[in-house]
C-alpha cells in the first residue's frame, strides 16, 4: 500500500506534463504551454512553482531559449511515467464509461443516412442489441468537421476528396446518376458526354454535399456543373425534378424507388464519364474508439462483401 500522507505535497501533473514537453519537441516554455493549451504566463508560473517544490534547478533559461538541466532530463524522464500511468487511468475510466452509457454516436450524411444505414444498422442491432447508436444527419463537410471535433465516434460520407488527418475505411460504393421526369426524357437519347453535360441546367444538392463534390470533380476539366438549381436534401431535389424543372443529380441510391415508380428516368451517360463514388467511414485518430464503434465499423466493412 502506498503511503499517501504527503500527497499535498506532490507536484502538479500540469508541470510535469510541461517539463516532458521540453524534454520532448518544444524549445521553448511558450511552445510547451502551446501543446497543453495554457498562457504561456501560467506554464512558467507552474514550472516555477515546480522548482521550489523539488528544491531541484529543473530548467537552464538564456537568451537564445529554456532547455533543460541535467537534472531537469531526469525529473523529465520520471514524470513521462506519472503521466502513462494516469493516461491508463484515465483510458480505463473512459472504457467503463463508454461501456455504461453504450452509445456511438455516429454522423452520417444525408444520402447514406437515408439509403445505406438502415439496412446496416438494422443487422448491426440484431447481432448487439445491447449496443445504442445515435445517429445525426449531416452535408459532408459538417460531418467532417464534427469528426474533427471529436464530437462523434463515426462520420460516414459520400466524398469524392478524402479528408487529411482522419482514418478511413470504406464501406460502400455508389454511383451518380442523371434522371428527368418522363416529359423531359427526349432530351437527349444517346449517352451524353462530359462536355456536353457541363452546358445542361442541372438540379443539384449544395456546396458542401458529397454528391455536389462528386459532379463537381466529374466535370471540373470541362468548366464545371451549370446549375438549374441547389437544395440541401434528396427529397426536394427529386420532387423539383418530377416536375419537369430540369433533369437531377443524385445518387442511384436515392433515385431507386422513383424509377420503380416511374416518376422519373435514367438519362444515358457515355462511359466516359465516371460517376461511380466509394462511401467512408472516418474517424480520429486522436479520438480513442470504444467497442460500439470499432464494432459498427467492422459491420460496414464487411457488409460490403
Amino acid at each position: 500500500m502506498h503511503d499517501l500522507g504527503d500527497m499535498k505535497k506532490w507536484p502538479e501533473l500540469q508541470a510535469l506534463g510541461l517539463l516532458v514537453a521540453l524534454s520532448g519537441n518544444a524549445r521553448s516554455i511558450g511552445q510547451a504551454a502551446a501543446m497543453l493549451d495554457l498562457a504561456q504566463p501560467n506554464a512558467s508560473r507552474s514550472l516555477r512553482n515546480l522548482e521550489r517544490d523539488l528544491k531541484v534547478p529543473l530548467l537552464r533559461r538564456s537568451p537564445r531559449g529554456t532547455e533543460l538541466t541535467v537534472e531537469g532530463r531526469a525529473v523529465a524522464e520520471w514524470a513521462s511515467k506519472v503521466i502513462e500511468a494516469y493516461d491508463t487511468l484515465y483510458a480505463g475510466a473512459r472504457a467503463i464509461q463508454d461501456a455504461r452509457a453504450g452509445t456511438v454516436k455516429v454522423s452520417a450524411s444525408l444520402t447514406v443516412a437515408e439509403y445505406l444505414m438502415p439496412h446496416r444498422l438494422t443487422t448491426f442491432r440484431a447481432a448487439h442489441p445491447d449496443i445504442d447508436i445515435g445517429l445525426s444527419v449531416e452535408n459532408s463537410a459538417t460531418v467532417i468537421d464534427r469528426v474533427r471535433r471529436q464530437t462523434c465516434d463515426l462520420g460516414l460520407i459520400e466524398s469524392v476528396s478524402l479528408p487529411t488527418g482522419l482514418e478511413t475505411a470504406v464501406v460502400g460504393r455508389d454511383r451518380l446518376m442523371i434522371a428527368c421526369a418522363p416529359q423531359f426524357a427526349g432530351a437527349w437519347t444517346k449517352p451524353i458526354t462530359a462536355e456536353a453535360l457541363a452546358e445542361v441546367p442541372l438540379l443539384v444538392r449544395e456546396i458542401g454535399s458529397g454528391t455536389r463534390e462528386a459532379i463537381d470533380a466529374a466535370l471540373a476539366s470541362v468548366g464545371g456543373v451549370t446549375t438549374a438549381g441547389e437544395y440541401e436534401s434528396n427529397s426536394a431535389l427529386r420532387i423539383a425534378a418530377a416536375t419537369s424543372i430540369a433533369p437531377v443529380v443524385l445518387s442511384e441510391l436515392a433515385l431507386r424507388d422513383d424509377f420503380r415508380a416511374g416518376r422519373l428516368l435514367p438519362l444515358p451517360v457515355s462511359d466516359s464519364l465516371d460517376l461511380s463514388r466509394e462511401l467512408h467511414a472516418v474517424w480520429s485518430p486522436a479520438r480513442r474508439q470504444s467497442v460500439g464503434a470499432r464494432l459498427l465499423l467492422d459491420h460496414m466493412v464487411d457488409s460490403l462483401g
